[in-house]
């Protein structure tokens, strides 16, 4: 009986690992479209704006990617905070750059929080 116990147990703890990878339901995952508004910025004393343009966002399990009309980014992510709302990601770009993200729950969106100068964009499903 004890060998049973510990061996369950055993199977249990690493069944429980093997699910690390699951942040979070699978219908969240998929394709999202956003739309960055126009933001302007400072090179070399002068503003230049940078116009609003559409943006596609494809989520998977740890990973995403953002289509702008420019360019194609790889990015990584992980859930650093979950609440009742949405769950709170730390997205890492292939650039380096690291921003906070929020998954809802409720109403199929991603938000891009505000990163001065680049305004909030709210990805919808």
């Amino acid at each position: 009986m004890r060998n049973f116990l510990f061996y369950g147990l055993i199977i249990f703890f690493m069944s429980s690992c093997g699910n690390g990878d699951r942040l979070f339901p699978k219908k969240h995952l998929g394709r999202y479209e956003g739309r960055q508004e126009a933001f302007e910025v400072s090179m070399n004393g002068e503003p230049v704006v940078v116009p609003a343009a559409e943006h596609e966002l494809t989520l998977a399990y740890n990973e995403l990617w953002l289509k702008t009309p420019k360019q194609n980014i790889a990015a990584s992510y992980k859930v650093i905070v979950e609440t009742k709302m949405y769950y709170s990601l730390l997205v890492e770009f292939e650039s380096g750059s690291v921003e906070e993200w929020q998954l809802w729950k409720r109403g199929r969106k991603l938000v891009r929080k505000p990163v001065p100068p680049i305004p909030e964009v709210i990805f919808l499903k």
